[in-house]
């Protein structure tokens, strides 16, 4: 989804903010006003460094929201000040002209979008010398971006201040947009052209209250969401992780707690579809090394399918990352039970138990936790007889294989390593014999991929 975009904010050295005088709509005054582009330090005396708590008190209270996930309050539910509410707030810097732009015209404006107490705009349309273009109602900017300029006559200025309910939501999208940002924008309407072609959509109810717009209608909302999923996994595999985020935020914020649940067959293609958002996200923050938001996004996924395999695995990846092994662990070892041949969780096992061994022998961790890591992954037997328990390897081999490194244990007249090539052994079988020897403090040095040896 491109930036928001507005057209020339020229802000005149003695304009007073009050003064809400037509321009003459002709294209000299056109030209002239594209022609001056007023310095950011001069936008302060428009946005300011006031908290938003300030400045909204003289600003009309356009769009109520709760704050959370865009729901619609009504006016009795809240004040105008309290900011644990959210919506849109505007204020009108320069008078438009006309009719207000309706569902489906194409509009072309500018912008500057400030965070809160900053004085530099951390986006604008001039950056990239153009005006942002979309089509109102048909979600291709962000909804407050969407919302605020459906208010507006053409060449119309006017300041919003809008809660990240309706812009990037509670996550953000790192690393550029913090968590929960509120913004206030600076647009100017620059024109709009009414679509040709007739909006009605039998698949498609669109209700227009107090001007809000939000699509009532479950199948264009999963089909919408699905869109910006599938543009998500496009991004994804060109390497653009921080766009894809971005895709699959938005497709959450369309969908999450905002469709009617009809029947069961909604329901199920509705958790479906969040499951999904959530898995994406969570290998995002993954591969970008956001491990807090990683486990984030996994439990949320854990909470519509306890036993998903990839939520299990992520989170616990992102659990050793962060050093929490105990809890690293837990979700492991669910994940080995519902998959015990999955080589990426076998090989997550290792790993898990290298991290342990690293934290006892650098003794980071208090001695509290030293003794339950050790009770729970080294020295507790039952533990490592459940974790060998749960690969899938005959009892033959598990008898032969523990009667082979037994007698290598108590013979005392060679030095010889125990050799194990892998092609004589599945991966399955080749995992279990590297598991059950470190199970008896005997080291595995690797030869090479094909080869380890056992050694005392």
């Amino acid at each position: 989804m491109e930036s928001l975009t507005i057209k020339n904010l020229n802000i005149d050295e003695n304009y007073n903010m009050n003064d809400n005088v037509e321009e003459d709509d002709d294209l000299n005054a056109k030209y002239n006003r594209s022609a001056h582009i007023e310095p950011f330090h001069r936008q302060r005396r428009i946005d300011g460094t006031l908290p938003f708590s300030e400045q909204i008190i003289t600003m009309k209270h356009i769009i109520i929201t709760n704050g959370y996930d865009g729901r619609y309050m009504n006016n009795d539910n809240m004040t105008e000040t309290d900011l644990n509410q959210g919506g849109i707030w505007k204020e009108i810097i320069h008078n438009g002209i006309g009719q207000k732009s309706t569902i489906g015209a194409s509009v072309r404006l500018h912008y500057y979008a400030y965070f809160e107490h900053r004085d530099e705009p951390f986006d604008t349309s001039f950056k990239r010398r153009r005006p942002l273009e979309f089509r109102l109602g048909k979600y291709e900017v962000l909804p407050g971006i969407d919302l605020a300029v459906s208010t507006m006559q053409r060449r119309e200025r006017s300041k919003f201040i809008i809660s990240s309910d309706l812009l990037y939501g509670e996550l953000g999208c790192a690393p550029h947009i913090p968590e929960s940002a509120w913004c206030l924008y600076v647009i100017e309407l620059l024109t709009t052209n009414e679509s040709s072609t007739v909006i009605h959509d039998e698949q498609l109810l669109i209700k227009t209250i107090t001007n809000k717009q939000h699509i009532d209608d479950f199948a264009k909302r999963i089909r919408l969401a699905q869109t910006l999923r599938n543009t998500g996994n496009e991004e994804y595999a060109n390497g653009q992780l921080d766009r894809a985020l971005r895709s699959y935020n938005k497709a959450r914020q369309l969908i999450h707690n905002k469709v009617t649940l009809i029947d069961g067959k909604h329901e199920e293609q509705y958790h479906q579809l969040l499951l999904k958002l959530h898995l994406n996200s969570a290998q995002c923050y993954l591969r970008l090394d956001n491990f807090e938001k990683c486990l984030r996004a996994c439990r949320e996924a854990l909470v519509i399918e306890p036993n998903n395999l990839k939520a299990l695995f992520r989170a616990s990846v992102s659990l050793r990352s962060l050093n929490q092994l105990d809890e690293a662990e837990k979700y492991l070892s669910k994940a080995l039970a519902i998959d015990p041949q999955n080589r990426d969780i076998l090989t997550e096992v290792i790993k898990l138990k290298d991290a342990v061994d690293l934290a006892i022998q650098t003794k980071t961790k208090k001695s509290d936790e030293i003794f339950t890591l050790k009770e729970s992954l080294t020295n507790n037997q039952n533990d490592n007889d459940d974790i060998l328990s749960c690969i899938d390897v005959s009892d033959q081999f598990r008898l032969k294989l523990d009667s082979l490194l037994k007698e290598f244990i108590e013979s005392n007249d060679t030095l010889e390593p125990f050799i194990i090539q892998r092609q004589n052994f599945s991966d399955t079988e080749f995992y279990y014999i590297e598991l059950l020897a470190k199970s008896k403090q005997l080291n595995i040095n690797r030869i090479n991929d094909d080869t380890i040896h056992i050694t005392k």
